[in-house]
Formats: C-alpha cells, sequence, structure tokens
C-alpha cells in the first residue's frame, strides 16, 4: 500500500481541470528532476521528514502553517508534493520560493503563475505563500530581492529545501562573488540565530570530482584529518566501517592519492554534514544537526563511478545555552542540565558517518520493476497536477527506466 505521502491524491484537487484560467496545453518536454527516481527522493526523504517534523511542532493543534523554502522551478514539483502531506495532516503549507528565470522567458513565467495560481487556490494553502524571482547565491547581496523576501521577512523555516542541478561546491573557497557557500551559511546562521524550535535542511547537490572545487575538497580533508585527531570516536567509526577503504584513511590521515571514486564520493559526503553541522554549532545559539538517510543517484553513467548527485537530509535542534551569574547574586543559573555542546557534536558526527555508510543507492533500488511502478504511479500524479502530457510522460519514463536497468546489468549490479 502507498504511504500517505505518496501523491496518489495529487489529482484529487491539484488536477489542471480546476485551473480556472483558459484552455491548458500540455507539455510534453521533460527535465532530469521529473523522473520517478525524484518522487522516490520526495516520498521517502523530503516528505517523510516533514510529516514526521509536522506531528512533533503539534502545527495542526497550534493552528500554524508549515512555513517551507525551497527553489521549486516553475512548475513548484516539490511544493504539489509536500502539499499532498499537509493536507493529510490538516495543516496549512505557507511556501516561499525562489526561482531563476531567464530574462525574457515569457513561457516559464506564465507556468509559473499559472502554478501559484493554482496552488493558492486550494484549501491547505497558506495565501501569504509566493515565488520571487532571484538567484539563490544573492542572499548575500544587500538590498537583493533574495535578502529582502527571504531573510529579512521571515524569522524562520520549519523546512528548507536547496535542491541543486549544479555543485555547491563547485567555486573556490572564500571567492569574493556571491556563491552557493555564502548563502547557504547564511540561511544556516539565520535559522539558529533566530529558531528554537526543531526545523529541517535539505541540500541536494552533485559530488563528482570533476564538479567539486580541488580547494573545497582540500578543505574538507583538512577539516575531517582534525577531528580524527580530536574525536577518537569518530575515527574509529570510519575505520570501523571503512567509509574511505583501508588504504585511504590510515593513522588519522587521508591519502589523497588513493581516493577512488566510492571513497571520494564519502569524503565529500562528510564534509557536507561536518560543514553544516560546523555552521550550526560553531557559535552560540548553537544548534546541532542529526544526518538522516542519506540518498544518492547518478546523472552521467560512467563505469566505475559512484552516485555523483546526493540528498542530504538534517533534523536541526537547538541547544540551549548553559549560564552562570558572573555577579554570583543568582545560584540556580539557566539551563545548567543542558546538552553539552562539545558532546553533542560528538555524537552527531558519528550520525554522520553512520548515514553515510547506509548510503541508499535510489538507481538500484529502483531496478526492481515493482519499486519503479510505484514511484512512476505517484510522480504520473505530480505531472499531471502540473500540466504535463502523461502518455508521453510515462513513455518517457519508461524508456529511461530500462536505460538504467541496462547500465546497472552491465556492471553487475542488477
Amino acid at each position: 500500500m502507498m504511504s500517505m505521502d505518496s501523491g496518489d491524491d495529487l489529482d484529487v484537487g491539484l488536477g489542471y481541470d480546476d485551473v480556472a484560467h483558459g484552455s491548458v496545453s500540455l507539455k510534453t518536454k521533460f527535465w532530469p528532476w521529473h523522473k520517478p527516481r525524484k518522487q522516490y527522493i520526495r516520498n521517502k526523504q523530503w516528505n517523510t521528514a516533514a510529516a514526521n517534523l509536522i506531528d512533533h511542532l503539534r502545527l495542526k493543534e497550534k493552528g500554524r502553517s508549515l512555513q517551507y523554502l525551497s527553489l521549486p522551478g516553475s512548475d513548484l514539483l516539490d511544493v504539489r508534493s509536500l502539499y499532498t502531506v499537509c493536507a493529510t495532516k490538516e495543516v496549512r503549507l505557507k511556501f516561499i520560493g525562489l526561482n531563476e528565470i531567464t530574462a525574457g522567458d515569457k513561457e516559464a513565467t506564465m507556468d509559473q503563475l499559472i502554478s501559484i495560481n493554482e496552488l493558492h487556490g486550494l484549501q491547505y494553502i497558506d495565501p501569504s505563500s509566493d515565488v520571487y524571482e532571484d538567484q539563490l547565491e544573492r542572499l548575500c547581496v544587500d538590498k537583493s530581492i533574495a535578502q529582502e523576501h527571504i531573510i529579512k521577512r521571515a524569522s524562520s523555516y520549519d523546512v528548507i529545501n536547496i535542491d541543486l542541478c549544479r555543485s555547491m561546491l563547485e567555486s573556490p573557497p572564500q571567492e569574493k562573488q556571491s556563491n552557493y557557500y555564502d548563502a547557504l551559511f547564511k540561511l544556516l546562521r539565520h535559522q539558529a540565530d533566530n529558531r528554537t524550535e526543531d526545523w529541517l535542511f535539505f541540500v541536494t547537490t552533485r559530488t563528482n570530482q570533476d564538479m567539486v572545487h580541488e580547494g573545497a575538497f582540500r578543505k574538507f580533508v583538512e577539516a575531517l584529518e582534525q577531528i580524527f585527531d580530536l574525536d577518537e570516536a569518530v575515527y574509529n567509526k570510519c575505520n570501523e566501517l571503512e567509509i574511505f577503504g583501508k588504504e585511504v584513511l590510515v593513522e588519522r590521515r587521508i591519502d589523497v592519492n588513493k581516493v577512488d571514486a566510492p571513497s571520494y564520493n564519502n569524503l565529500v559526503s562528510a564534509g557536507i554534514g561536518k560543514w553544516v553541522l560546523s555552521a550550526l554549532a560553531g557559535r552560540p545559539p548553537a544548534h546541532k544537526s542529526k544526518m538522516l538517510q542519506l540518498f544518492g543517484y547518478n546523472v552521467v553513467q560512467r563505469e566505475g563511478d559512484a552516485c555523483d548527485m546526493m540528498s542530504f537530509g538534517f533534523w536541526c535542534k537547538h541547544i540551549p545555552n548553559k549560564a552562570v551569574d558572573a555577579f554570583g547574586l543568582a545560584g540556580a543559573g539557566a539551563n545548567l542540565n543542558a546538552e553539552d555542546v562539545a558532546a553533542a557534536v560528538s555524537r552527531a558526527r558519528l550520525t554522520i558517518v553512520e548515514s553515510v555508510s547506509k548510503l541508499i543507492n535510489v538507481d538500484v533500488h529502483m531496478a526492481d520493476d515493482d519499486v519503479f511502478e510505484e514511484m512512476l504511479h505517484s510522480s504520473t500524479s505530480l505531472m499531471k497536477s502540473a500540466r504535463y502530457d502523461i502518455a508521453s510522460y510515462v513513455d518517457w519514463a519508461r524508456d529511461d527506466h530500462g536505460k538504467v536497468k541496462s547500465w546497472l546489468a552491465s556492471r553487475g549490479i542488477a
């Protein structure tokens, strides 16, 4: 049986027949994020965690909307998918999005306006929801559309979902111009500085070597080696699970000359997990981030390569500051029984290692025809709601499924 966040009920209340703006021409151009494997990520990672957070925050009892920030694209597919969770929970969804549209692209602009209009007509959409045309990288640019609407007008978000087509690690470290590092760091600190409730952070990024800047990779290697020197438990866990390979990690040092594709992917994945944790816990008010189940798949099918697109999820929690009265008047102090930040960070590091070791390769899972059919059914409902030609879509998705299965079989995987 399909779960409540599978998207099955997307065609109830989300179909294009409900749009009150004249005739609709069904779309037949498809993109990589339209593949059923992306629906696997939406269902198994994003929606499942969001459903748990809605319950944890008791949003229905509080009568509060789920505050959601993403890069939704003109179709708003992630919003449409998450809406089914909110509708089932009877909780309103307030979505705020950033979407860069090329100047003069009237088709994309109109498609986005129609999508926003469709969603605004639904029972559980917060009417203040909107999408703004700007780049994520411009969050750090004073008076930019992104900064004004994403940072300055919101105290915090319940869920942040940064789904990139490129790599967050493509720029040189500390580059002067706007980049993903600065934008993501600003978002993470905005959350930590303004929030005490639990929240979710998702980021999807390419991790293959030709799309990761060498300087960024070296930063990750240095940071991991520093952790191995300070945290025996993390070093032992890495050795136990052999996530970097026996010859790569020797006596607390990483031999970059012996890194193969799987080891490289694991090093980058662990580095991203540690970077998120460091951004949140590095200074008060501190938050810890528990790395959730890690998902990956291949954008480019190359012999011997590991997954080159990774989808990360983090459950983030505020750590109250311990405080004593420096004057010596108050004897009780505040939050003295709160979790120690150093201990919390060490435990969070271990969850990163565990998550990397248990990576779910979505391509391999969906080589099972039953799993593929389940996700195809779910994504078909989603694509129908966004005004795509379903017959063309199913043919396109099945053709791609066959190619992936053949590629996996040629590697002896499926």
